[in-house]
């Protein structure tokens, strides 16, 4: 019997010390990231902070675009000063919206320039079937990526 893979979802599974692929299912499937799209966001705050450009402490002014962003959120108000420590907290812990992209306007300066560095960093690291276009991946059309380039 023959077990036809559900084209809706996508898997692959590598042993991070050899690299090995362990399974892979519709790996090359463009498909929505969903917040997964968050760990792009988090990787690029991450190195703002080890390059000096951001500090864990550092106070941030949410704009309204940011508290404006649908849930999941960590209702951010317009004009509240939220440290990167806490937005990365919100990104990662509770999938915030809002968090994410405050923290990519504060990396960036504006979400569209962040959304550009995300795709910019991406191709970089050999992401080829990925299309960034928010920081926080909820879906709209154009915004995609595989499992073989999340595995990346």
């Amino acid at each position: 019997m023959v077990l036809m893979a559900n084209q809706k979802y996508a898997a692959m599974v590598m042993d991070a010390r050899s690299g090995e692929i362990l399974h892979s299912e519709n790996a090359n499937k463009r498909l929505h990231p969903a917040s997964l799209t968050k760990m792009m966001t988090l990787y690029l705050a991450f190195d703002a902070i080890r390059y000096g450009r951001l500090k864990l402490d550092q106070k941030v002014i949410i704009s309204k675009n940011a508290a404006s962003e649908p849930p999941s959120k960590f209702w951010y108000k317009p004009g509240q000063r939220v440290s990167i420590r806490y937005l990365i907290r919100a990104s990662a812990i509770r999938s915030a919206n809002d968090a994410a992209t405050a923290l990519g306007e504060a990396i960036s300066g504006s979400e569209k320039i962040f959304i550009s560095d995300m795709n910019k960093a991406a191709k970089k690291m050999g992401m080829n079937s990925t299309s960034f276009l928010n920081a926080h991946g909820l879906t709209e059309i154009g915004h995609y990526s595989t499992a073989k380039d999340l595995l990346i």
